[in-house]
């Protein structure tokens, strides 16, 4: 049975999405964040850390410092949107969870959004933040990839590249209600259009993946990932709950993974969960299974980050 405060969470997010459905509330119409971190006032209330802008070879990307961090590993965090929305403003209260659960800093590249920059140019913005930790010193195994959503999906367009280009692994990789097939061909998108709140198939999810996709074909492996070819990956887990309308695509991407028998991949299914849950994990109606992801994903990441 599922948390009273996650119902909650189901008829808020069903409520204000009928309200902002037609032209205000397209996900095309809301591209805002790309210029974000302006507004000081709203970090105050983050005490732990200290956060910073900086530019990481001309890629913005914002630091969330943990104050009493416990080592050098950090926390690269690819946010998801779309492709064409968000930023650390929507995912700050998840981000600072996950530093503080763990320990470690966390960067959040502010990648470049479609519709005005599609594919490839999120993926190449998060690459080049993440060659730029290796030229700065840092080594892969201090370094763990995370991304929920359209996140996931750069996770996994980053580690086809890493394998392809051979460049070094993170430590480890977490999915988080991945985007892996924006052919959309999986049943869920269909068998659960009516159970996720969160997204609704139909014009506006069409409009969001022509708008990265350009004239990209969406079965290119590092666009759609369940279409990518199988080889040796960091150890990886993978989140997804079972209302979500991408469900299939965590399933499938965990089968695919799974095809090479040298990979650890872990997939965690939460009953009853909506796209995303993780985000909703501070304030009054904190998500208790939120909260419990987040810690399990911090007990993965420190279990594979080098030993002292």
């Amino acid at each position: 049975m599922i948390s009273i405060r996650a119902r909650i969470w189901f008829f808020l997010i069903s409520f204000f999405r009928k309200r902002m459905e037609g032209p205000r509330g397209s996900l095309l119409k809301v591209t805002t964040f790309e210029n974000s971190f302006s507004n000081s006032k709203y970090w105050k209330r983050y005490k732990n850390f200290n956060i910073y802008e900086k530019l990481y070879n001309s890629i913005k990307v914002i630091e969330f410092d943990l104050k009493n961090k416990k080592n050098k590993n950090l926390i690269l965090y690819l946010h998801g949107g779309g492709y064409v929305t968000c930023g650390p403003e929507t995912h700050s209260t998840l981000v600072t969870q996950l530093s503080e659960y763990s320990g470690v800093k966390t960067l959040f590249p502010v990648y470049r959004l479609a519709p005005k920059h599609p594919f490839p140019a999120a993926i190449e913005d998060c690459l080049m933040v993440y060659k730029e930790l290796l030229k700065k010193g840092i080594n892969s195994k201090n370094i763990s990839l995370i991304g929920d959503s359209a996140g996931g999906g750069l996770v996994m367009a980053l580690l086809q590249i890493f394998h392809r280009d051979k460049i070094d692994q993170p430590s480890s990789a977490v999915l988080i209600s991945p985007w892996t097939d924006l052919t959309l061909s999986g049943d869920s998108i269909i068998s659960r259009a009516d159970r996720d709140p969160m997204i609704k198939p139909g014009k506006d999810v069409d409009g969001v993946i022509k708008a990265y996709l350009g004239n990209e074909d969406p079965k290119n492996p590092l666009i759609s990932s369940i279409f990518s070819d199988t080889f040796t990956m960091p150890p990886i887990q993978i989140y997804v709950g079972t209302e979500e309308i991408l469900y299939d695509d965590s399933i499938r991407i965990f089968e695919k993974l799974s095809e090479d028998k040298n990979n650890n991949v872990e997939l965690k299914i939460y009953d009853g969960m909506f796209h995303v849950f993780n985000i909703f994990c501070k304030g009054l109606l904190t998500i208790p299974e939120a909260k419990k992801a987040n810690r399990d994903i911090a007990n993965f990441i420190l279990e594979n980050y080098p030993k002292k």
